[in-house]
């Protein structure tokens, strides 16, 4: 009854209030209409005016300027048709007639009249008359209109046509720099009397000039719509633009300019177009009162009060029973949310799990379970757990198998387990059995992926270990040398030979410490501390080789660099530092007599969209197998073994982690014996 009342409601509301707006929209159109048809009529009393003063040449032979401004106040168009700016006439002048004239008009009593603006035309016009002739028209005396874009088409029209036109959107040569408005002007031909008018041409030929008449648009709104404004005009915005476009730059007339209106188009918005002898004008009109529907609202409220009554009524006689109904309901649904909660939280968990019923069967598997041992859950469903025991066993390792369940105790304090499986990921896993209080499941067994904190912990064990053994052999040499100096007296020679080689050994400590900061600030900070710019890699390469200390009889390296100019994307410390690394060991471990080659290259062939910029550094040196290639970046490793070439195995551990955080990548060519090529490719600055 609720939902009846209320729809009824609002379907009654809803066509009060459409009729409403039927209304007042077609109310709204009429205004529209009223507004559209003053504004055409007043545009053709204007032409009418221009029309009979175009025929005032028609009957005389010389209008001058005495005649014109009898004509225009027998007119009175000011009480008439107001808003005209004044009514004019233009002329047509010929280049070789333009002295003369402006001879002419001076000798009326003009002195300082003349065509503006200046310049050489194929064709002059100039404002002879304009009435009335005194304040603003002052300004368009001698004004030549033909030699602006927008007033000659509408010229032009005017002249090719015979009828009245009307010019686009124009600033006026009457404006003053107050109270700026946008302007228009109507033109109507003038042409030479008794001369045949048939066709184009022939108009052109007898054309003399125009009559026309220049509107300020707020001022020639303000008088076509004088009485409509007194009725209708302060509940009206009203736009008029230039063209069928809404254009800011085509707006001729705003009604409420002032009160800075912007609102977006209302529902009762309308649009009318008037053309004029193929000039067109789009008028907007919004309503800028609201619209009351108090009826609309009475009725709503009317409705939704019986409604309401109504549904109170029926709810007393029911309520008894739809409580009982509602908290049966609410207790099964916050059971069923309990339910659903933890059938999220077991299969998002990354956890694995596995649930016992009371008679120590399996009785639920988690997703994660599945991922992390491969066994699906009807492989291990029912089993009970001895079963699950055995099978669990047959997947590890050998020694790292899970013990039987029943030998773990789930009440008191958690124990865990560690297992490995014996697969292809060799995966370990950290297992805990915990007894349950929930009736129906005996025990949990939790099983946790550890893999990764195993790798990890594996590689600090190593890295302590390589880094132990790397520091010992120098430290060795320095402890027993120093020894030999306390206790045993040498001959200067001998003591300055064991000190060379204590201070060689303590520097290669240093480096090798040096190069393990370098590491662990480099990991720890992820590139935080790079500082990118863009880096021409010619000049990069060149301060890397001025800089470098070449060894004793080498030549320094030969520079291949390309046509175009490149650049990169880089921290210049830390590409200053890889580049070293890699021209200190082309010089390490190539021969005396050969020479090494710093080539620059542009994006290879097959690279991706992201442009990179390579450098190369070739050598001629010892080279590697590829099994020494597979190693090369691995910290510590050197492919000499011998100890006669010094080093710490550190530098292209650091030349890799340094390309990496500029997201670059090395290439690496080697053939033993030969020699080595390796390629930082580093993004390009684009």
């Amino acid at each position: 009854m609720l939902c009846a009342g209320l729809l009824m409601t609002l379907y009654v509301s809803l066509q009060v209030k459409q009729s409403l707006d039927a209304e007042a929209s077609r109310r709204f159109a009429l205004v529209s209409d009223q507004v559209s048809i003053k504004i055409r009529d007043r545009l053709d009393a204007y032409a009418l005016i221009l029309r009979g003063a175009a025929g005032l040449f028609s009957i005389s032979q010389n209008v001058d300027r005495n005649e014109w401004r009898a004509y225009v106040e027998t007119l009175r168009a000011h009480l008439t048709v107001p808003g005209v700016q004044g009514i004019g006439f233009s002329k047509v002048i010929e280049p070789r007639d333009l002295p003369r004239h402006v001879v002419a008009v001076r000798t009326e009593g003009f002195p300082e009249y003349t065509v503006r603006p200046a310049g050489d035309r194929d064709l002059y016009t100039s404002i002879i008359y304009l009435e009335p002739f005194r304040d603003r028209n002052l300004r368009a005396f001698g004004f030549d209109m033909f030699s602006e874009p927008i007033r000659r088409a509408a010229m032009e029209f005017a002249r090719d046509s015979g009828e009245a036109s009307l010019s686009g959107k124009v600033a006026l040569v009457q404006e003053t720099g107050r109270d700026v408005q946008a302007g228009t002007l109507m033109y109507f031909p003038v042409y030479r009397k008794g001369a045949p008018l048939h066709t184009q041409e022939q108009r052109r030929a007898a054309l003399i000039g125009w009559s026309y008449s220049p509107y300020r648009m707020k001022d020639l709104m303000t008088g076509i719509l004088a009485e409509w404004n007194g009725g209708h005009g302060n509940s009206v915005d009203l736009h008029i633009y230039d063209g069928l476009h809404s254009e800011p730059a085509a707006l001729l007339f705003d009604n409420r300019e002032s009160e800075h209106i912007a609102n977006a188009p209302s529902s009762r918005h309308q649009r009318r177009v008037v053309e004029f002898n193929g000039r067109q004008w789009l008028l907007t009109l919004d309503p800028t009162e609201n619209l009351s529907y108090l009826a609309a609202w009475s009725t709503l409220m009317g409705g939704l009060t019986l409604s309401g009554l109504l549904f109170w009524l029926m709810r007393s006689v029911i309520n008894t029973g739809m409580n009982a109904n509602r908290i049966a309901l609410k207790l099964t649904q916050e059971i069923q949310q309990y339910a659903d909660q933890l059938k999220i939280i077991f299969a998002l968990s990354p956890d694995g799990m596995v649930t016992f019923d009371d008679q120590h069967r399996v009785q639920y598997v988690n997703p994660a379970f599945t991922q992390l041992t491969g066994l699906a859950p009807d492989a291990v469903l029912a089993q009970s757990d001895s079963e699950f025991s055995r099978q669990m066993a047959r997947l590890c390792l050998p020694g790292a198998g899970l013990p039987a369940l029943s030998t773990i105790d789930g009440t008191g304090p958690i124990t865990r387990h560690v297992i490995e499986l014996d697969n292809a990921s060799h995966g370990v896993l950290e297992v805990a059995l915990r007894e349950s209080l929930a009736p129906g499941v005996s025990h949990i067994l939790f099983l946790r992926d550890i893999t990764l904190e195993t790798e990890v912990d594996r590689m600090k064990s190593e890295f302590l270990s390589t880094a132990a053994h790397e520091l010992r052999t120098p430290m060795a040499s320095i402890y027993g040398f120093s020894e030999v100096l306390l206790t045993q007296e040498l001959d200067p020679a001998s003591s300055k030979e064991f000190l060379s080689i204590i201070f060689k050994q303590s520097e290669l400590m240093a480096s090798i410490l040096n190069e393990l900061l370098d590491l662990a600030r480099i990991e720890a900070r992820r590139g935080k501390d790079f500082v990118f710019e863009n880096i021409p890699v010619f000049a990069l390469v060149d301060k890397v080789v001025h800089e470098f200390k070449l060894p004793a009889g080498r030549a320094a390296p030969i520079l291949i660099n390309p046509d175009a100019p490149l650049s990169i994307l880089a921290d210049l410390k830390k590409a200053q530092q890889a580049l070293l690394n890699v021209l200190s060991n082309a010089y390490k471990y190539s021969l005396t007599d050969t020479t090494v080659r710093i080539e620059l290259l542009d994006s290879p062939p097959d690279a991706s969209t992201a442009p990179v910029v390579g450098i190369s550094i070739t050598d001629q040196g010892i080279g590697m197998t590829p099994a020494q290639q597979a190693r090369v970046f691995e910290r510590f490793y050197r492919v000499d073994k011998s100890g006669k070439i010094p080093g710490t195995g550190l530098g292209m551990s650091i030349v890799h982690e340094i390309v990496e955080l500029h997201h670059g990548r090395i290439e690496l060519s080697s053939t033993l014996g030969v020699g080595t090529t390796i390629t930082l490719w580093l993004p390009a600055a684009i």
